[in-house]
């Protein structure tokens, strides 16, 4: 595989990518407030950037199987910069459409390249592992991100937009001069090709070759558990904001909290999970308990029991991702770009249904997103447990 230095770089590197990229979500809601938009804006606007990224997240991931990861991650990275200057400087519903289609054509490019560097510099053995350091430093970067850019949209909701572009355009300087790009195949990909990976339709269709009944079932799962995320994230922002009144700041400590408590999580709990029982068997359990708790916080109205039972959401939410990262890559080899593409892809269609209905359900009731997401969550849950005993029967096709 790789060096631990190698390692190490990654994880510094991609830990400032996160911390940048979530900047601008706490502001998000007043910024939109602002402009005087409908409610429902904000998921629609999600949604928008979410379509683009399982559009291109096919075409990114086969992209880079040919000509290197680092170098689509950063031209991605460029690419949502530019995207964010066009969103700080829209005015209109079909602006802020715009920006956010054009911010997700880019989105995907560094959500699959840097999941496929990652499983390339990685064992099989270690792998598990190194996904779950991976999802725990990216939510407590993330974290930051918030914070950061919630004190100072607290400032000036402008200041932050400028904030995040630097920090963006300085992130792809970072994997410019400190990590090593590398080619996994030594033909280039023709044009036809790419038209073809550029369509996410017939990308799956060519994904048939390694589909089984068992990973089609995973990947729904993958596709329930994204959509309970954005609908409850989503929904989560404007609620604290409109129904609790928190500034962009106090959105930010919320998110640095949580994101503290997700770390602390993985590094406990979930590495007991890795090392002593079976993922499938595991992420089961913590489906059930993200959907129990989460249909308990909808049901709060006073601040401190709705934070509690949150931040215990939270905590288990933190937990399943990096299990199913490692689950979709078990007995890849040499073309991660292509099982990750699917895998963001399906994520990505999760987090457009997630977007949508968190917005127009929000418009219904302010609590009706989390009843959806906490009720998607147990469904996932039952689904993993067919899931389970799939892969236990036929344990060769992994």
């Amino acid at each position: 595989m790789t060096s631990k230095s190698t390692l190490i770089k990654f994880f510094i590197i991609n830990a400032f990518m996160a911390l940048s990229c979530n900047m601008v979500h706490p502001i998000t809601p007043a910024f939109l407030t602002g402009l005087m938009l409908p409610d429902y804006t904000f998921g629609i606007a999600f949604a928008a950037m979410m379509t683009t990224n399982f559009i291109l997240s096919p075409f990114w991931g086969t992209l880079s199987d040919s000509v290197g990861r680092l170098r689509i991650t950063r031209i991605s990275l460029l690419g949502y910069a530019l995207s964010q200057f066009i969103f700080m400087i829209s005015g209109s519903v079909p602006m802020v459409l715009f920006s956010r289609l054009f911010s997700g054509v880019f989105a995907g490019g560094f959500s699959v390249c840097c999941m496929a560097y990652l499983a390339d510099i990685t064992s099989k053995n270690n792998r598990a592992k190194y996904m779950m350091y991976y999802v725990a430093f990216n939510s407590v970067s993330a974290s930051i991100g918030y914070l950061l850019g919630g004190f100072i949209g607290d400032y000036s909701l402008k200041a932050t937009f400028i904030a995040q572009i630097i920090f963006l355009i300085f992130s792809a300087l970072l994997y410019q001069f400190f990590l090593i790009d590398f080619k996994l195949k030594s033909n280039k990909l023709k044009r036809a090709e790419l038209l073809q990976a550029a369509n996410p339709f017939a990308f799956f269709i060519q994904a048939k070759m390694i589909m089984t009944t068992a990973l089609l079932v995973f990947l729904i799962t993958v596709f329930l558990t994204s959509f309970s995320m954005t609908d409850y994230d989503n929904a989560l922002n404007f609620y604290i904001r409109q129904v609790f009144d928190f500034k962009p700041s106090y959105s930010g400590i919320l998110k640095a909290v949580t994101g503290m408590i997700g770390l602390l999580a993985n590094f406990t709990i979930n590495q007991w999970l890795v090392k002593h029982t079976d993922g499938r068997r595991s992420v089961v359990a913590i489906l059930f308990i993200c959907g129990g708790t989460l249909l308990v916080a909808s049901q709060m109205v006073d601040l401190v029991p709705f934070l509690v039972w949150n931040t215990i959401f939270y905590c288990f939410n933190t937990m399943y991702l990096p299990i199913q990262q490692a689950l979709v890559s078990e007995g890849q080899t040499g073309s991660s770009g292509f099982i990750f593409g699917i895998f963001n892809s399906v994520k990505s269609l999760g987090s457009i249904g997630g977007a949508l209905v968190a917005g127009f359900a929000y418009d219904v009731h302010h609590n009706l997103p989390f009843v959806i997401a906490g009720i998607v969550f147990l469904v996932s849950a039952g689904l993993g447990i067919v899931n389970y005993l799939q892969y236990k029967r036929q344990p060769s096709k992994a």
